[in-house]
């Protein structure tokens, strides 16, 4: 005879246990169907421009708190030459404390960077922000025909030049609408990605960003 449930006996509740079981495993079905559709998708790639060499000469621009600013390489260069015909021959293969000492008091500088001449006698020239140079351009003004950026383009041969873009991390916005712009004027573009401190440098071991 089947033994009777004694009053107080805790009784199981198959109906609440069964539900439970059936959306565990409902849940544990379609979570793996998911994770299976989303292993098979096809990904879709998006090729990176393949870097070129090109007999074009590069004109730099800097990419720095989301803003444009042309770094005028070409006058920089005029000056740095002008500062080594100044110094010795030997002082300019001597030790550093002795060329800094012969170049005591002489700057080179423009309108946004200042070099730093300890690199110079390892034949590189970097150059840093001045703290006192105006902002860039931003994005809406990169934008204006008779802004600076559309105004040197203007003066540039494409045939001759093409656009190089040392890039920092917070700028690829202003970078973006930069290359846009170079590319509708029918110039070759490249870039090079900096370190938010990095020095921009220029010569042995320097900045070589090609045509992409």
């Amino acid at each position: 005879m089947a033994a009777r449930i004694k009053k107080g006996d805790p009784e199981m509740l198959l109906t609440s246990f069964c539900d439970i079981l059936t959306i565990s495993i409902s849940a544990l079905f379609m979570a793996t169907i998911i994770t299976v559709f989303e292993a098979t998708k096809v990904p879709e790639l998006r090729m990176t421009p393949k870097a070129i060499v090109s007999g074009k000469t590069p004109f730099f621009f800097e990419c720095r708190n989301n803003e444009l600013f042309n770094i005028d390489k070409a006058g920089l260069d005029n000056q740095v030459a002008d500062l080594l015909n100044s110094v010795a021959p030997g002082v300019r293969s001597g030790d550093l404390s002795q060329f800094l000492k012969a170049i005591q008091g002489r700057q080179v500088t423009n309108q946004y960077y200042r070099l730093n001449p300890s690199y110079l006698l390892a034949a590189i020239m970097a150059l840093e922000p001045k703290s006192d140079a105006p902002p860039g351009e931003t994005e809406d003004k990169i934008e204006n025909p008779k802004g600076k950026f559309q105004s040197i383009l203007a003066q540039l041969d494409k045939e001759k030049h093409y656009i190089a873009f040392l890039v920092r991390d917070d700028s690829f916005p202003v970078f973006r609408k930069a290359r846009f712009l170079a590319d509708e004027k029918g110039f070759d573009t490249g870039w090079e990605l900096l370190g938010i401190d990095e020095p921009i440098k220029f010569g042995a071991g320097g900045t070589t960003v090609m045509s992409q």
